[in-house]
């Protein structure tokens, strides 16, 4: 448990970053279940392509920050290390595996993929793709390197929808339920 100076007790401050995979529809029930479960502050760092399925203005009414965009007049007060400071745990939910491979290699083409290399606390990332992206080599190659590298890469639980672009039921990877995700991150906070 961490303390300020006058010896209260902080909350811990956790840290979602959200990607543009469908799954982020999902996204505000995730937000309102951890505000209920843990007593955090909750920051929601959303990448460019999440904004387009859920808007910044929307995941604003279950967090208590969201950072959005790519604009260089936010770096003063959204740059990555000044984010790091402020948060104890970082969940990726959801990972799409761009991000992934993206936090694999150490590259940052957006403001979360710098947020995550600069990262000082546990990184979890909820993986959601498609299930032929998630056999591939490079998938697993990249899960394998984010682990080696000290990451959090959860199994994902499969689910079956319908694709009304395919016309068929299709199984693919997607966010664990609430319950886990909670699990998980009270038991990466720091003590």
């Amino acid at each position: 448990m961490k303390y300020d100076e006058t010896n209260q007790k902080i909350k811990p401050r956790i840290l979602i970053g959200a990607t543009g995979s469908v799954d982020i529809v999902l996204l505000p029930r995730y937000l309102s279940a951890i505000k209920a479960a843990i007593d955090c502050t909750l920051t929601v760092l959303m990448t460019s392509s999440a904004i387009p399925f859920l808007p910044a203005e929307t995941v604003a009414l279950y967090a208590d920050r969201v950072i959005s965009g790519e604009k260089p007049q936010d770096w003063p007060t959204d740059k990555p290390s000044r984010i790091v400071a402020d948060h104890d745990l970082m969940a990726v939910l959801p990972a799409t595996a761009n991000t992934m491979a993206s936090a694999a290699h150490g590259a940052t083409p957006n403001r979360l993929t710098t947020v995550i290399l600069a990262s000082t606390f546990p990184v979890l990332f909820f993986p959601v793709m498609g299930s032929v992206m998630w056999e591939k080599n490079a998938t697993r190659r990249n899960i394998r390197q984010l682990n080696d590298d000290g990451y959090h890469v959860i199994e994902p639980v499969w689910h079956e929808n319908f694709d009304a672009s395919l016309q068929k039921m299709v199984g693919h990877p997607s966010l664990p339920d609430i319950e886990t995700v909670i699990s998980l991150l009270k038991q990466y906070l720091p003590k």
